[in-house]
């Protein structure tokens, strides 16, 4: 009697300690999904705060440079329209160029074919007419077409818009950056040119204050033709309303070939 007493006492102690053993392990499990679930929450909600932070900047942006482009149109020093001439001699024979700052393909040809239009440029055979393009920042996102082209306009108001446009061409970034969007950037590059940092070039670039010009800049661009063809993109080169050739297969032409052609359509200018 006392053996089986004794067994029954121990197997209702080992099924009150399994019982305890189990509610403890569902508790655990419990605060485990518990903080799990908690945590998940949090991360959710500092993701989407992410995200809306990351999209109030852009709208941000978006919205600043609206506000500052339907300001009043002004014009760069030195200019009469949306068009920035370069040259030694204003009656010379016209080069049109439709660029955008971000362009890789105007990188290369003013990489390669450049130099041989400013010679002309400064020998007074041709004057170079350049139209500033920004349909970039709209296929790509960002603001870096319309900043570099804001910033070229404020270096025009003391006659460096052809040197830091080269400087721009030779330090543009990858097509799909956006680096020309950091107005800091921009100022950096700019101490790369002699004599063009100052408080009011410094404030141009950070005001955005030639945002009406650029707008109209590229307001003209989408009208834009050579003869009867309209201009569809980025780089366009024109004499005599004729379009320019500047490759050659899948490369740029050389220097030499690209001179022959401009001086031919010089020599047939009205």
């Amino acid at each position: 009697m006392s053996k089986k007493n004794d067994d029954a006492k121990r197997t209702a102690r080992e099924r009150m300690q399994a019982e305890r053993a189990r509610q403890k392990a569902a508790e655990k499990r419990k605060r485990a999904l518990i903080i799990g679930g908690s945590v998940v929450a949090v991360l959710a909600v500092a993701a989407t705060v992410g995200i809306l932070v990351g999209t109030s900047e852009s709208e941000k942006n978006e919205s600043s440079w609206a506000t500052v482009a339907d300001q009043p149109l002004k014009l760069p020093a030195g200019t009469t329209s949306n068009v920035i001439p370069v040259g030694t001699n204003p009656n010379a024979p016209v080069l049109t160029i439709y660029e955008d700052f971000r362009c890789p393909i105007c990188h290369q040809v003013e990489e390669t074919l450049g130099p041989t239009m400013q010679q002309m440029a400064d020998a007074g055979q041709i004057r170079l007419d350049f139209h500033i393009a920004s349909f970039l920042d709209r296929n790509l996102g960002g603001n870096g077409s319309k900043y570099a082209a804001n910033a070229a306009a404020c270096a025009q108001d003391v006659g460096k818009f052809k040197a830091y446009h080269d400087v721009l061409y030779a330090n543009q970034p990858d097509e799909s950056s956006d680096r020309f969007g950091d107005k800091s950037y921009l100022l950096e590059l700019a101490d790369q040119v002699e004599g063009l940092r100052s408080p009011a070039f410094d404030q141009c670039v950070n005001d955005l204050s030639y945002a009406p010009w650029v707008k109209a800049s590229q307001e003209d661009f989408n009208n834009a033709k050579v003869g009867d063809s309209e201009v569809t993109g980025t780089p366009t080169l024109a004499m005599n309303n004729q379009k320019l050739k500047y490759t050659e297969g899948n490369q740029v032409m050389s220097p030499a070939a690209f001179r022959a052609q401009i001086e031919q359509m010089i020599a047939a200018t009205p």
